[in-house]
């Protein structure tokens, strides 16, 4: 009997966090670090793996399911990096929660290197599946006491108060979509995540066996020589299916609506996961189904299909950003712009000239991915620092405001909170750190619940000043912005959209005037929210211990070494078949 080779040197990075998986399930009060320290050497294990040759393994003749070569390992690199990003701000949790991360951080890093589509869309499930409960997870806490939940956003009788507090008579400072209930919120944000990841999985499966049957084979390398002389209406099917069902993942139009829902409502470092790591899941999966499988043998539907995705989701995220007046939603909403342009390249497909270049534009697809996910990375880690600052500022430890270890409770009572105005809660906002406003009983041990709003990231008003109260964590946020709109110095971005316009300009001109008039709109609204962070005079903020300005400090230099020095980033990610 024949026995198939394994090279475990290309596997050594999923060894690696598989194996952080499982010592955080069973480390105790280590667990965290455990997790941390085996993704970091799962990254180390990648670099060292994609600086040397090309290895593959489980083959099937000449066609392998999994190839370690520069671009998935650059990719696994990510996966890794972003799961301990989210780990470093995501405070105190249970052993739980450290597994559940480091197993999607496992399915990333698989996911990089899947060469057929039964591991691509295992892989992509597996980074996926463990989602479904962190966004539900209690990360700010949930404890009950005999007048309602306190979550760091107590309700009281008289009506929610989440951050945007509701007077007697109305909302103060015009929140949309403002969370009522954390824990209610968190199941509607998990139960909309869990039902249109089912519908999009199947999709992809149901795509993947119409390819399957009109192919003969599920490797990319088969499917690139087979689908040539396929019936084109079952390929066009199996295409437009399994492309439609893999854009869910990186919330491309028409399947975004539970982005802004689930993002919103999702604990702020998952959010950040969400944003980032997930993603670029989304866009790895797509990006090797097109160029490796259905690029050449379904050339012309695979290139419509991905030119529609595209077009819709520019026009719907740019559009549906324009309205917001919360930060977590825009961004958001942005970000389904933002995946209509990572999908822009691969469109070029369609025609004579793009097929001819198919490499080139796959490069740039890819490029565009890991720089915006990591300006994604950069905007949700200090937006998690400053609310999880707000939370301190009230009067709770930077362990509870991240872990909700401790309910934070207001001894003013509910009925107080409910007729305390806008101005009147920025003034105690800032008096609670010296031992409370005057003539009042709150000192500076006792949180004030609904100042804060459990995991979600308040409204674009709350940022005002932040330049002023916290130089750190604005310094980031306004880095990453300005490089998802596209302009110096953060010249990441730049250079991103850089790339995908040079493949658009020689192979669908039309598409690149969509693409530069998209990212001319997102002016519209990145620029106003910099100006809030740089502008007015905003309550005074902690953005908690070491662990939040180590993190920031890392995600800031990783995006300031990809301004300065591109070319490491275009590199790794160029593909080859």
């Amino acid at each position: 009997m024949r026995v198939q080779a394994i090279d475990h040197a290309a596997l050594l990075p999923l060894y690696l966090a598989a194996g952080a998986a499982v010592l955080a399930l069973f480390g105790g009060r280590f667990a965290k670090a455990c997790m941390m320290i085996g993704l970091s050497a799962a990254a180390v294990a990648a670099a060292w793996v994609g600086g040397g040759e090309d290895r593959a393994t489980f083959a099937v003749g000449e066609w392998h399911s999994y190839v370690a070569d520069d671009a998935a390992m650059g990719a696994a690199v990510l996966f890794a990096g972003l799961s301990v990003l989210v780990a470093a701000v995501s405070g105190r949790q249970t052993n739980e929660y450290w597994f559940l991360l480091a197993v999607s951080a496992a399915g990333g890093i698989t996911l990089a290197s899947s060469r057929d589509l039964i591991t691509l869309i295992v892989a992509l499930e597996t980074l996926t599946v463990p989602l479904y409960v962190l966004v539900t997870w209690p990360i700010y806490g949930s404890q009950a006491s005999p007048k309602g939940p306190i979550d760091g956003s107590q309700a009281s009788p008289k009506g929610p108060t989440d951050g945007s507090q509701t007077s007697p008579k109305g909302p103060i400072r015009g929140s949309q979509a403002s969370p009522r209930e954390p824990g209610r919120d968190g199941a509607e944000a998990g139960v909309t995540f869990l039902i249109a990841s089912i519908a999009s999985s199947a999709t992809a499966l149901m795509g993947a066996a119409l390819v399957y049957s009109a192919a003969g084979t599920v490797h990319f390398e088969g499917l690139a020589t087979a689908l040539t002389g396929a019936d084109t209406k079952l390929v066009a099917s199996g295409a437009a299916l399994l492309l439609g069902g893999l854009a869910f993942k990186l919330a491309a139009a028409p399947l975004h609506a539970w982005a802004p829902l689930v993002l919103e409502r999702a604990p702020l470092p998952i959010a950040t996961y969400l944003a980032s790591a997930s993603k670029l899941g989304g866009a790895v999966a797509i990006i090797w189904v097109v160029h490796f499988a259905l690029g050449t043998g379904a050339g012309t539907s695979t290139g419509v299909a991905v030119a529609a995705l595209s077009v819709a989701s520019i026009v719907v995220g740019n559009l549906g950003a324009l309205v917001q007046r919360r930060t977590v939603p825009l961004l958001a909403w942005s970000g389904i712009a933002h995946a209509g342009y990572a999908l822009a390249p691969l469109a070029v497909i369609a025609t004579a000239a793009g097929q001819a270049d198919a490499t080139a534009a796959a490069s740039a697809a890819l490029a565009y991915a890991v720089f915006f996910v990591l300006l994604e990375a950069g905007a949700f880690a200090a937006l998690t620092a400053v609310r999880s600052g707000i939370a301190l500022a009230a009067g709770g430890s930077a362990e509870t405001a991240a872990s909700g270890s401790d309910a934070v409770r207001d001894p003013a009572g509910p009925e107080t909170r409910a007729q305390l105005a806008d101005s009147e809660r920025r003034t105690l906002l800032g008096a609670l750190k010296s031992g409370g406003p005057q003539g009042s009983d709150l000192k500076a041990g006792a949180g004030v619940t609904g100042i804060h709003s459990g995991g979600e990231g308040g409204a674009i008003a709350d940022l005002s000043g932040l330049w002023r109260t916290a130089p750190l964590p604005a310094a980031l946020f306004l880095f990453s912005v300005v490089g998802l709109a596209g302009l110096p110095p953060a010249l990441a971005g730049t250079f991103a959209k850089v790339a995908v316009l040079e493949v658009l300009a020689s192979s669908a001109v039309w598409l690149a005037v969509i693409v530069a008039a998209g990212a001319v709109l997102g002016l519209a609204y990145y620029l106003p929210l910099a100006r809030a962070v740089l502008l007015g005079r905003g309550p005074e903020r902690v953005t908690g211990k070491g662990r939040f300005a180590i993190a920031l400090a890392a995600i800031g230099l990783a995006l300031l070494a990809v301004t300065l020095a591109p070319q490491l980033v275009l590199d790794f990610t160029t593909v080859s078949r």
